[in-house]
């Protein structure tokens, strides 16, 4: 498995592994037509491709072979304020360290960091459990705004 940055000729690939994994994740509590209308909106070409070059962003990907597996997305906020903006992995790397790995080299990048939060839904207990297993606490509730239905997503915060 290499980590490394994400680069401009990965932008499909991520594309599709972004997709694939939002839709394990999201469709059961989101429906596969909100899904693909965030993946749409969200995953752009233009926009994956300005990430991998933007001064105040780390874009990684896990690379199994020449398969994009995995992705991390951490953005400084300034004084010291770090924000995971995406940590996805395909489900049959969940539980072999992969996504620590990409966390971990994610915040690396950032060694004045003090702190970092994300954003992750209420109902997605894989995901909570494996935050807090890595040192992340809930420090606030909030209605999704995104979400067509009343769900809820927890802020998390970790001191670096």
């Amino acid at each position: 498995m290499l980590i490394r940055r994400t680069r401009a000729d990965d932008v499909s690939g991520l594309k599709a592994m972004l997709q694939q994994v939002w839709h394990q994740t999201y469709a059961p509590f989101l429906g596969r037509a909100r899904v693909d209308q965030l993946t749409t909106m969200w995953h752009t070409p233009e926009k994956q491709a300005a990430e991998t070059t933007a001064e105040n962003c780390v874009s990684l990907v896990a690379e199994n072979i020449d398969d994009i597996v995995g992705h991390a997305l951490v953005a400084d906020e300034g004084e010291g304020h770090l924000h995971l903006r995406r940590l996805y992995l395909q489900a049959t790397y969940h539980g072999h360290g992969v996504g620590a790995q990409l966390l971990n080299a994610a915040l690396s990048a950032f060694p004045q960091g003090r702190s970092v939060r994300l954003e992750v839904y209420e109902n997605n207990a894989r995901a909570v459990a494996f935050y807090r297993a890595q040192g992340f606490a809930v420090c606030e509730k909030l209605r999704d705004e995104f979400a067509d239905d009343e769900l809820y997503e927890f802020r998390m915060i970790k001191a670096l």
